[in-house]
């Protein structure tokens, strides 16, 4: 057993699933339910799914250095069989608890749900309903969604296996489970935030509606870290709509344009990303991603190949970026001790390949690179020792190893 494993508890809040309206009703999925109960973390593979779901997207300063500072929570985290801070945790500063707590809220809330669920992409969900709505798939007056009150987008949207969508509201706090329960109470409104036009569309495009919660403890705690995964029925009724006759593959195309754009930026590829991204009118003006659009991807791959350095792993060629360094401080892991550590993001040569030679007159990503569509996966998670790596094949790639040397 790897020193970097740790056991959090999950408790799954069943009677939540049977409080919904009638209208956002969706039954409690068997894969959600089997993760009740203790549930392992490795927690290098926890530090990748954080920096894989917080990149943001068109953000120059990603790349493999986004990655680097969250190796600093291994030495806040206690050595013991369950998921613990440190005794001296308690006198850190107040704002870098916050701060621990929505980044270890993510890691760990998310690997349950990527446990149960498999997303094959989950995106920021306030980008994701800003890209909506420029697509024309929104029912809204005019203008752009509010940033605040109840119609505030959940934090996550993610795709399911049968491409349906889940609402997904992240909470953590290290005071107590009474204070988790009152932020997961108000997280009800945020997961509310994108309704269906009607209960069919509801059925035909949502999955799930989710708030997760995470409670963290000191080492002193008789109890370790705990997941709380809930679905309970909101009291108001103010929401943003989507436009009655979106299709499921509609509201899939911002989504994974985004996803793509974001590999892409997290692997140092960031004017790639940018053309990527940047094509954003309705659906129906004329087409945008034709020889032009096609033109300023290649420009755009061409310079960041140039850039990227050629790396072997999980037996694929990825381009891409990779650091060893100095951890902050030696780190006594069992009976070892690591003082750097090799970190690498990376994406597929296939990837870059097909967008080199993908594109069309079509503002629509699904039709412009449709190998690239039908190969976005979940990320394959592959652990050990001392490494973890998440992968998804033929698109990209992202690992951390700590060494001793």
């Amino acid at each position: 057993m790897s020193a970097f494993n740790r056991a959090i508890d999950v408790e799954i809040d069943r009677v939540s699933w049977r409080a919904q309206p009638t209208e956002f009703r969706h039954p409690l999925p068997r894969p959600l339910a089997a993760q009740a109960g203790p549930f392992a973390i490795h927690l290098l593979e926890m530090l990748l799914r954080i920096g894989d779901l917080t990149t943001p997207v068109l953000n120059i300063q990603s790349g493999v250095a986004r990655l680097w500072p969250l190796l600093r929570y291994l030495h806040a985290i206690a050595d013991t069989p369950h998921l613990r801070f440190r005794q001296g945790w308690r006198d850190v500063d107040p704002h870098q608890k916050a701060i621990a707590s929505d980044d270890l809220g993510v890691g760990l809330g998310m690997s349950v749900l990527y446990n149960a669920f498999g997303y094959a992409g989950c995106i920021d969900g306030r980008a994701f309903l800003h890209r909506m709505h420029n697509l024309g798939l929104l029912a809204f007056p005019g203008g752009l969604p509010p940033k605040v009150g109840s119609m505030k987008m959940a934090d996550f949207a993610a795709v399911d296996q049968r491409g349906k969508f889940h609402i997904i509201e992240v909470k953590g706090t290290q005071s107590s489970r009474a204070a988790l329960a009152k932020a997961m109470l108000d997280g009800q409104y945020q997961k509310r935030s994108l309704v269906c036009a009607t209960p069919a569309g509801e059925r035909r495009l949502i999955g799930q509606r989710i708030v997760v919660g995470t409670a963290l403890t000191l080492e002193s705690n008789a109890r370790g870290a705990e997941v709380i995964v809930m679905d309970p029925a909101p009291d108001e009724d103010e929401a943003v709509s989507l436009a009655s006759r979106v299709s499921q593959q509609e509201l899939r195309e911002p989504a994974i344009r985004m996803q793509v754009s974001r590999l892409l930026g997290a692997a140092g590829a960031f004017r790639t990303s940018v053309a990527i991204s940047e094509v954003d009118e309705p659906l129906g003006a004329p087409a945008l991603e034709g020889p032009g659009q096609r033109d300023r991807v290649q420009a755009a791959i061409r310079d960041d190949d140039a850039r990227l350095t050629s790396f072997q792993a999980s037996g694929e060629t990825w381009r891409g970026e990779e650091i060893v360094a100095p951890l902050l401080a030696p780190l006594l892991a069992g009976d070892r001790i690591y003082r750097r550590a090799r970190v690498r993001q990376g994406i597929s040569e296939m990837l870059f390949r097909d967008l080199q030679e993908g594109g069309g007159r079509t503002a629509f990503f699904q039709d412009a690179y449709p190998s690239v569509a039908q190969r976005l996966s979940a990320p394959k998670v592959d652990s050990g020792e001392a490494y973890a790596v998440l992968v998804r094949p033929s698109i990209s790639l992202s690992s951390v190893e700590l060494l001793e040397a």
